[in-house]
């Protein structure tokens, strides 16, 4: 018992400390960001700061940074209407022309297409990282569409949309009538993020907090609706604090999605949550994450 309680103290420390970097990051993504630099910033070695940074994520630290300051870049670009120069320079790129290079093997196109306009509604970033074995085995699933019913909220901190999402639930649920909150063995509690928080100012980062649960006529006007696609989506479980979600979901596209060769649908990610954070451990909430698969897909 002791040994678990150690271990799961340490997994805490490591998994604040990795968000404590990925924060860190997004709020640096001018600045000099070498490893050098980081270890400094959160007092630990380079290579344990690396080697930390890639068993959570798939992704290695370098990588991230580098992916970081492009998908800024992508969003003043895109709607900010900046110049390609003046998106290279924010982000932390001295020349264009690798500026360019970087962005175009990202984003398979060129930033100038993306300044004028010419870039598809729905873009993901290519994720290099190739994993030597399987670490994931979801559930492929191919589901109806359904309309759930809840409210739109904004603002990302702290690597998740937590402290926003735990507003939103607790209004629903007054608007519901659910005076003793939500059945989570009976009612589907589902959260989506909108927007990527990784692309522009985070605060105003759009989230919905829903439910699938019918709704009384009085109570149709003050909620809003959400359309989860039907087809086929791959099912992966998440345990633990949904502060460490993002590390989860970037390592399913590291590890899984892109090593086999899987497309996805123009669908935000879906996370259904199977116990109440309120009366459940962080260390033992579980999460249901869909991934819309395209049809395509093998």
């Amino acid at each position: 018992m002791v040994r678990k309680v150690v271990a799961q103290a340490r997994s805490d420390r490591y998994n604040k400390l990795i968000n404590s970097i990925a924060q860190y990051v997004h709020q640096n993504l001018s600045e000099d960001l070498s490893l050098e630099r980081l270890a400094k910033e959160f007092h630990v070695s380079r290579f344990h700061l690396n080697r930390l940074f890639h068993a959570a994520t798939g992704v290695k630290l370098g990588a991230f940074i580098q992916r970081r300051r492009l998908e800024q870049a992508y969003y003043l670009l895109a709607e900010k209407q900046a110049t390609v120069l003046v998106a290279a320079v924010a982000v932390g790129y001295d020349s264009h022309a690798a500026f360019t290079r970087a962005f175009a093997k990202l984003f398979s196109i060129e930033p100038k297409q993306v300044k004028a306009g010419d870039a598809p509604e729905f873009t993901l970033p290519n994720v290099k990282k190739i994993a030597t074995e399987p670490c994931f085995a979801p559930d492929i699933l191919e589901l109806p569409s359904r309309t759930l019913r809840g409210l739109y909220g904004c603002g990302f901190a702290n690597q998740s949309f937590f402290r926003l999402a735990s507003s939103l639930y607790q209004t629903l649920a007054d608007t519901l009538g659910l005076t003793n909150g939500f059945d989570f063995s009976k009612q589907m509690v589902v959260g989506v993020a909108i927007d990527s928080p990784w692309r522009g100012d985070q605060t105003e980062s759009r989230f919905f907090a829903g439910v699938d649960v019918e709704i009384a006529p009085d109570s149709e006007q003050q909620v809003a609706a959400f359309r989860w696609e039907g087809g086929r989506w791959a099912r992966f479980e998440h345990i633990g604090p949904y502060q460490t979600m993002w590390q989860t979901i970037l390592s399913i596209y590291s590890n899984w999605i892109i090593p086999n060769g899987y497309e996805l649908r123009d669908c935000s990610v879906i996370q259904h949550y199977l116990n109440d954070a309120m009366t459940t451990p962080a260390d033992e909430l579980r999460t249901h994450i869909y991934i819309p698969l395209a049809d395509n897909g093998e």
